[in-house]
């Protein structure tokens, strides 16, 4: 007791000049974390590494990326990024609904305005809610947050029809131009970009359709070309503010909108209490996101510009260029996972010169089924032409079920989902199911592609689309091994020439292939079909020998409800009639 009493007597003068440095120094280091890009978030740290070790590296380098697979993970991430954001946060999206997920983002989005982060958020028009009374609330709620719309009709939210057939008698191109990006930056520092957009179905809270989907979180330099990305955006002629849209305009100046100053006063149908307590949580946050954030070689962000070209197509548009000669690189296998598949001519021609300079170059797509589709125009489309894919290009096509055997791992909210429907639907309301929505690329487990690209016509040459390019082995594994699973035998059907008594299938084949060719396709008899895995058979592709035997043929139309559905019809009417639609599908 003396020697410690002496001790701390001889130290005393120290310990009063400490406590009165550390009360003039506390508050100024908690001032310097506060404003440290995510302040105390524990992805904070990561921030910091990877900016460190990014000043000595070459442009492309310093990143540390990881996949976001699962809709209840990729909206957590979210919630905790926004909670601990300093100073800006940009949101670009193609559909913005005001449903729960929609509300609780935008919530988070309002709080962090008051505290005083700069907000922006970017909507395509044409997608995203229209209610006007929310907009004339959002434009007016708080000086740090603003929203602006992508190619309004005649600058309205809400254009009537005959105001939206005006607009699209003056500019076809400008009504059917849209903004399809998916970025969410956080103090310019922390990238989320894939294939979500904000609604229940993209974060596994929807009672029917719920989308199988992917994003990257990315923290590094890639963030501020990206933020160089959004800005070109928020500068554009055609994203206008919601307070200079005329509808919105008038319901400001009118007043009386309703307000939302209370959580409570949000209507989030008790969906989000775990997920509003994990947000919160550090340790579960570090583990969940934090490990899985990994050094990789080179990632680039890649965008088209605003607008994506000039003329109604834009055939040598800047991100399409990037996937071309991504593609070109390939040498012996290309894994891409897309929901739609609508091949146009020069992506055709792309994969015919490919599989003659590497006659062996193997080409696997992982795409949605007629029972999981979203979009039957689109189906329609690849249905018609999908004989041409498998015979001429030789591709592998794998079509989603909506019902995966991987349900529970793809989609573990599944039973949650399904009470919530049983209480809102009845016993006899939807039963909830997946929709692919991802949209991926793997080149020769080198190079990777994750973000809003679809293999189709309007992501080729008309919508404007986002995403990242990594260069990275061990990247480009994690991701193969994603989209693999999605093609396993319980997770899709395989598309394969179908089997014709007589010698039959060659002449259908030839016909088919004609008939393809022509802008009316009545030809009833598709040359391929749907097939399964025989219980207790070993998985073989297509093109091997044994094929048939280890497979069976389940018809075009698997997942149908019943024979000749209103969905099977309209899909045979538009694989007849709708070649003229298929650029802008």
């Amino acid at each position: 007791m003396f020697a410690r009493a002496r001790n701390f007597g001889f130290f005393a003068p120290l310990r009063m000049t400490g406590a009165i440095l550390g009360g003039l120094i506390g508050p100024l280091l908690l001032a310097a974390s506060a404003q440290a890009p995510l302040g105390d978030s524990p992805l904070g740290t990561v921030v910091t590494e990877a900016f460190a070790a990014a000043d000595k590296r070459e442009p492309g380098q310093g990143n540390r990326v990881a996949l976001l697979e699962g809709g209840y993970d990729a909206l957590l991430l979210r919630v905790h990024l926004i909670r601990h954001a300093q100073k800006s946060i940009a949101v670009q999206t193609f559909i913005w609904s005001n449903d729960e997920c929609g509300r609780l983002i935008t919530y988070e989005l309002i709080e962090a305005a008051k505290r005083g982060v700069k907000v922006r958020l970017i909507a395509d028009h044409l997608f995203s809610d229209q209610d006007l009374g929310s907009v004339a609330f959002l434009a007016t709620v708080h000086p740090n947050f603003e929203v602006r719309h992508y190619r309004p009709a005649l600058s309205r939210l809400k254009p009537s029809r005959l105001q939206l057939l005006i607009a699209g008698i003056k500019s076809f191109h400008a009504v059917n131009q849209r903004m399809h990006n998916k970025v969410m930056l956080f103090d310019e520092t922390v990238l989320v970009t894939g294939g979500r957009n904000i609604e229940n179905s993209y974060f596994d809270h929807a009672t029917g359709l719920n989308y199988r989907d992917r994003d990257v979180l990315a923290i590094g330099p890639v963030a501020r070309a990206a933020a160089e990305s959004f800005d070109e955006y928020w500068g554009y002629r055609h994203a206008v503010p919601s307070g200079e849209l005329r509808d919105v305009a008038e319901v400001v100046a009118r007043g009386g909108f309703r307000r939302y100053p209370r959580r409570e006063d949000w209507d989030f149908g008790g969906l989000f209490g775990e997920l509003d307590r994990a947000a919160a949580d550090s340790a579960l946050i570090a583990a969940r996101f934090g490990a899985k954030l990994l050094p990789v070689e080179r990632a680039v962000f890649i965008a088209d510009v605003p607008g994506k070209g000039r003329g109604f197509f834009s055939t040598n548009a800047r991100i399409t260029r990037e996937l071309r000669g991504t593609l070109q690189q390939a040498r012996r296998r290309i894994t891409i996972q897309t929901p739609y598949l609508v091949l146009s001519g020069p992506a055709r021609r792309l994969i015919t010169e490919m599989h003659g300079k590497n006659p062996g170059l193997v080409i696997r797509v992982s795409t949605n089924s007629f029972a999981s589709t979203d979009n039957l125009p689109a189906y329609s489309a690849n249905y018609r032409l999908r004989g041409d894919y498998i015979e001429e290009l030789g591709l592998q096509v794998h079509e989603f079920k909506p019902q995966p055997a991987d349900r529970a791992v793809l989609f573990p909210r599944s039973g949650q989902m399904a009470d919530r429907a049983r209480g809102l639907h009845g016993p006899e309301g939807e039963r909830p199911f997946l929709s692919l929505h991802a949209k991926s690329l793997v080149v020769d487990d080198r190079v990777s592609f994750v973000g809003s690209y679809n293999l189709d016509p309007r992501s080729e040459n008309l919508n404007c689309e986002a995403g990242l390019l990594v260069e990275d082995e061990a990247f480009a594994r994690a991701l193969r091994a994603e989209i693999d699973r999605d093609l396993r035998p319980g997770n899709s059907w395989v598309i394969a020439r179908r089997r014709l008594p007589l010698g039959l299938d060659t002449v259908n084949g030839l016909i088919d292939g004609v008939m393809s060719l022509s802008p009316v396709d009545l030809w009833p008899i598709q040359n391929t079909s749907s097939f399964e895995l025989k219980p207790g058979m070993e998985e073989v592709p297509p093109d091997d020998p044994r094929f048939y035997e280890h497979h069976r043929d389940v018809g075009s139309f698997p997942g149908a409800d019943g024979a000749l559905s209103n969905k099977e019809i309209l899909t045979r009417l538009y694989k007849a009639i709708g070649t003229p639609l298929m650029p802008v599908l």
